[in-house]
């Protein structure tokens, strides 16, 4: 989460760049929301066949969103959304489900818990980064989300690895 944007910064950019209209920044959300919605369903059944390691898409499709999101195109603009709307997909459907799987029964409530806690606080920080980024250059933006996806790269076959 600290690595992507969310749609009110996303909105703002596309308002103050005249990216699309005003009427069609909220068909834009629409579109993103209609991507979330079909892709649980094909996510979660590749959750169920291959488990923890599709959760690897996450920062591989979060990498080159910022490009599309923060350029001042219109198609570009357009793919981002769909791309931010598979990201969001992603994280609703399997990233509970994971906690699920990687914790004990009576350890869950803790550890749903302290998973959103910790979802939250990542996507103040990254919002607030990414906005402050955004008044210096959205050249930032893509440097910042770039280096912070390729540690949770990382991280995530670090923990894998400790997990096994």
């Amino acid at each position: 989460m600290v690595g992507f944007a969310h749609f009110p910064l996303i909105a703002y950019h596309f308002k103050m760049q005249s990216v699309v209209s005003d009427v069609q920044i909220p068909i834009f959300y629409a579109l993103a929301m209609g991507v979330d919605a079909l892709l649980a369903l094909f996510i979660g059944k590749t959750y169920d066949r291959v488990g923890l390691i599709i959760l690897i898409i996450i920062p591989i499709i979060t990498i080159p969103l910022p490009l599309f999101i923060f350029s001042k195109g219109y198609y570009f603009a357009l793919i981002g959304v769909l791309l931010w709307g598979a990201v969001l997909g992603i994280h609703e459907t399997i990233m509970r489900a994971a906690i699920a799987e990687i914790t004990s029964t009576n350890q869950r409530g803790f550890a749903y818990g302290l998973f959103n806690t910790a979802y939250g606080i990542a996507g103040f920080l990254g919002s607030l980064l990414v906005g402050i980024l955004y008044d210096i250059s959205t050249a930032y933006i893509v440097l910042f989300v770039f280096l912070v996806e390729i540690i949770s790269i990382q991280l995530f076959f670090f923990l894998k690895k400790e997990m096994k």
